[in-house]
């Protein structure tokens, strides 16, 4: 299925934001979209929970996207997680998923579940998954095919269209 023209837009606006002289790389985009958001994104790794290979966190003064510790492919993980956010996908707050799914709770289970990812519970859960994969996917697909110079980019979006 192809991706969504919303998403096919996200990539584009992204990839514009690109730094247009040396390597393009994943790592330079998300600061590009730092710097265009006027809002500090940091990278770090993690101990996350068991199936959890990342997650976005929104703090009052920045973002941060944690990478689980030892994954062999992290840039899949912080491609899908810029698409939550700049597809603007918002979730619920964790104390509400919390309240939600708890009736009483050991303060462990709490910890645990303070832990989770939960931008993405919820109605439409799953879809606002799908859509950061489908970013994901396609992000990394014409990441590969930039140039390491971004003079030709026309080039490669006449390319990607026309085969």
């Amino acid at each position: 299925m192809p991706a969504s023209r919303s998403v096919t837009r996200a990539v584009g606006a992204v990839l514009d934001l690109a730094p247009r002289r040396g390597e393009v790389s994943l790592t330079r985009l998300v600061d590009a979209v730092s710097e265009d958001r006027g809002r500090p994104i940091e990278l770090t790794t993690a101990d996350l929970p068991p199936g959890v290979c990342g997650q976005w966190r929104q703090y009052v003064d920045r973002d941060v996207f944690l990478i689980q510790k030892g994954l062999p492919a992290w840039d899949r993980t912080l491609a899908h997680e810029l698409g939550h956010l700049v597809l603007g996908h918002e979730g619920i707050p964790v104390v509400d998923a919390a309240l939600e799914n708890t009736e009483m709770a050991s303060s462990d289970l709490i910890s645990y579940m303070l832990n989770q990812r939960t931008g993405c519970m919820g109605p439409n859960g799953e879809d606002l998954e799908q859509e950061a994969e489908d970013f994901a996917a396609l992000l990394l697909y014409r990441l590969g095919r930039l140039p390491s110079d971004r003079a030709s980019i026309v080039q490669v979006r006449l390319g990607e269209a026309f085969g």
